[in-house]
């Protein structure tokens, strides 16, 4: 039932965007080339900030600590404002694009109220995804999955791009024959269909690592806050007072982090592949102007400024499972509380 629902969570906002770009580009098409492009850069704003919200709602409980409550609030915080500006600039960018283009006026008013309706549901609906989730109480400290089992899930991933390839490449085929389309048409759609590949693999590699991420958000037992006690002795080398539990907790912690950092590597790449592709059929229309260049530059700034600090977690993560297995395990079977270095 909880794989059904983040289907169909994956699914529903899929399709949303997917509208929201369609409708964009039917009923838009008669504004201004700088118009239309700063519409499809805003438009998907309108539904991030609600998914983001939503995913935090399903995966941390705010009730479990004060720290972890503070925490949760103040991101909570944040992200509706910044997404209520985000989506104040998106509501200018669409109006001005809908009187330019002389399209109706409930197209804004549907893609504005759509993302309103998606904000206001998607705390609660994240609470009750939550609530549904059974806890996860194994006692061993092995919680590192067998080598066979991650093979199994990238596997799961390389055959997914292989099928998305395939697939989008005889619609491509198809399409190009059918309309009889040359040159950069037949370009465009064909970076386009390496979107949908990019962004399907992207969403299989999420779907896959679904156990990995609950196993580690397992470890702090729902609370962000403890999780963030981990981050900063397993990750920062603070030297906190862990009890026994937390330091059974800080070593399940550095053992399945290298795991799901790698996985979020891929997803990564993925998405800024399918991104990328994305702005490169612009390029290929012509209808390549200053914000998709600042955008595309901005996303290889952002990955080369995260790819670094993730790969030196995951060393540290390994450095301090090598380094402490044996004392955690000594202090889970009896031994007394004691700082970790």
């Amino acid at each position: 039932m909880r794989l059904l629902a983040y289907l169909l969570t994956v699914v529903v906002l899929t399709a949303r965007s997917l509208g929201a770009g369609l409708l964009v580009a039917l009923q838009l098409d008669g504004a201004p080339q700088g118009l239309r492009v700063a519409t499809s850069i805003t438009t998907p704003f309108l539904v991030l900030g609600p998914m983001l919200i939503g995913a935090f709602a399903g995966y941390w409980d705010h009730r479990s600590s004060p720290e972890g409550r503070r925490y949760l609030r103040w991101w909570f915080v944040g992200v509706v404002g910044a997404d209520v500006v985000a989506a104040v600039v998106a509501a200018v960018v669409l109006v001005l694009a809908s009187v330019a283009a002389g399209a109706p006026s409930w197209v804004p008013v549907v893609l504005i109220a759509g993302a309103a309706v998606l904000l206001a549901v998607a705390r609660p609906l994240g609470d009750r995804f939550r609530r549904t989730e059974p806890v996860d109480d194994r006692p061993g400290d092995d919680v590192v999955p067998a080598p066979t089992i991650v093979r199994r899930k990238v596997r799961t991933i390389a055959v997914t791009f292989a099928i998305a390839a395939a697939v989008a490449s005889m619609m491509h085929t198809l399409l190009a024959t059918l309309l009889r389309e040359r040159g950069p048409d037949l370009a465009q759609e064909a970076f386009l269909a390496g979107q949908l590949t990019f962004t399907a693999t992207a969403i299989a590699a999420v779907l896959v690592s679904l156990p990995f991420s609950r196993a580690l958000r397992a470890t702090g037992g729902r609370d962000i806050g403890r999780l963030r006690r981990f981050a900063q002795v397993v990750l920062r080398g603070k030297a906190l007072l862990l009890d026994a539990e937390d330091q059974r907790g800080a070593l399940r912690y550095a053992r399945l982090l290298p795991l799901v950092l790698r996985f979020q590597l891929a997803f990564t790449g993925l998405l800024y592949g399918g991104i990328t592709c994305q702005f490169v059929s612009y390029a290929v229309r012509g209808e390549l102007g200053l914000l998709p260049v600042v955008f595309l530059l901005l996303m290889a700034a952002v990955l080369l400024w995260a790819a670094p600090p993730t790969l030196r977690r995951i060393r540290r993560a390994r450095a301090y499972a090598d380094l402490h297995g044996d004392g955690a395990r000594s202090a889970v079977d009896g031994g007394a509380p004691a700082p970790v270095p």
